[in-house]
């Protein structure tokens, strides 16, 4: 028992030691607002911040869509007419399509919410 007091009582005293001089220190976050402009951080309002969020991420997923749709084209290209490739080929593109359609609808959604929210919450 005396051996984990004296343990937590030189962790609590080292901690003090370390921290009471960082927090002494002046790190220079009076000027955090111009620093953050210099590296191309500015004020936006959370909107604009999700807006963006999800258009990265479905352009992404169209990106996979497509990249899905190329392989599978190559796929059946190079099935030298077996039945079987060329049906894995046809369902990896219809997936493909039916993914695209799905990533064009949840952008078309997401555009309608966030506009809509954007014109009720504006003051």
């Amino acid at each position: 028992m005396k051996k984990y007091l004296f343990s937590i009582g030189m962790a609590l005293m080292l901690t003090l030691l370390v921290v009471s001089p960082v927090m002494a220190l002046d790190l220079g976050l009076t000027n955090l607002t111009s620093a953050a402009s210099t590296a191309g951080f500015g004020e936006g309002r959370i909107q604009d911040v999700v807006g963006k969020v999800v258009k990265v991420v479905l352009s992404a997923l169209g990106l996979v869509s497509l990249v899905i749709f190329i392989f599978a084209g190559f796929q059946w290209m190079t099935s030298g007419g077996s039945d079987d490739k060329i049906k894995s080929a046809q369902k990896l593109m219809s997936n493909a399509v039916i993914g695209l359609v799905i990533v064009l609808i949840a952008y078309a959604a997401t555009y309608f919410i966030v506009n809509a929210l954007t014109t009720v919450t504006a003051p």
